[in-house]
């Protein structure tokens, strides 16, 4: 009586079968790689409502006592790590406070990394954290408002007075905040949003990310401005 014998695969089977592993691999992870630069670029998004919410509220509370309703504009990391000028210096603790207007993540993401030196209310982002990108975005400030380029108007960062002096650091109308991904993998567009918190996104050609430092340091042009309505209207995209 014969006994039948197993066939295995044979060479062209087996390379047949890997090939096909190999594409559902590949798809798959391409769509896991989609899916996280889709919830980047979410998180990105509410992150700028989240500045425009606290840029509301640090001007109509006064939140760093200088008796004037200004918006900050220094930077990012201000609207957590600033102290109330009610009391001298940046104490901390309970008796001086940061004001903690944004979540640490967003302050921790501020691709500035100098510590404005206009005012000693503010404790260094280090006693707090260290800078890191926060679901694969970085953070900035912007400088000016493309739209009202050659008025005096256009520059968010001005000295609006006040007691203590703080410097070019306040805005009492204006501000504005980019995002950018931290590399093309993780995210397509930066976003931007001002005053009026309307984000608008822009699919990125190419590594916007200025450097490989930690933080990486202040974008450059044409990221460093609100766009104007020409440029919005022809590069941007306004979300709901």
């Amino acid at each position: 009586m014969r006994t039948g014998k197993k066939r295995g695969f044979t060479l062209i089977e087996l390379m047949i079968v890997i090939a096909i592993i190999a594409i559902i691999a590949a798809i798959a992870i391409s769509g896991l790689l989609s899916s996280q630069r889709a919830s980047n670029e979410r998180n990105a998004s509410t992150s700028l409502k989240t500045l425009t919410s606290a840029e509301a509220d640090f001007r109509a509370n006064d939140r760093d006592w200088n008796h004037v309703n200004d918006f900050w504009t220094a930077d990012v990391k201000g609207l957590y790590c600033m102290t109330s000028a009610a009391v001298t210096g940046a104490g901390g603790g309970t008796t001086d406070p940061p004001i903690k207007l944004i979540e640490l993540s967003i302050a921790s993401a501020d691709s500035d990394g100098s510590t404005f030196g206009g005012t000693t209310e503010i404790m260094p982002l280090s006693t707090f954290a260290v800078s890191s990108a926060k679901a694969g975005y970085w953070y900035q400030a912007l400088i000016s408002d493309d739209a009202l380029t050659g008025s005096s108007e256009a520059t968010y960062k001005l000295d609006t007075g006040g007691t203590p002096l703080m410097g070019s650091c306040h805005n009492t109308a204006k501000f504005g905040f980019i995002a950018y991904p931290d590399s093309q993998s993780a995210g397509k567009y930066v976003f931007v949003v001002n005053e009026n918190n309307t984000i608008f996104r822009s699919a990125t050609s190419g590594a916007v990310k200025p450097g490989t430092s930690n933080p990486p340091g202040l974008l450059n042009a044409p990221y460093q401005v609100f766009p104007n309505d020409g440029n919005l209207k022809s590069y941007w995209s306004k979300l709901d």
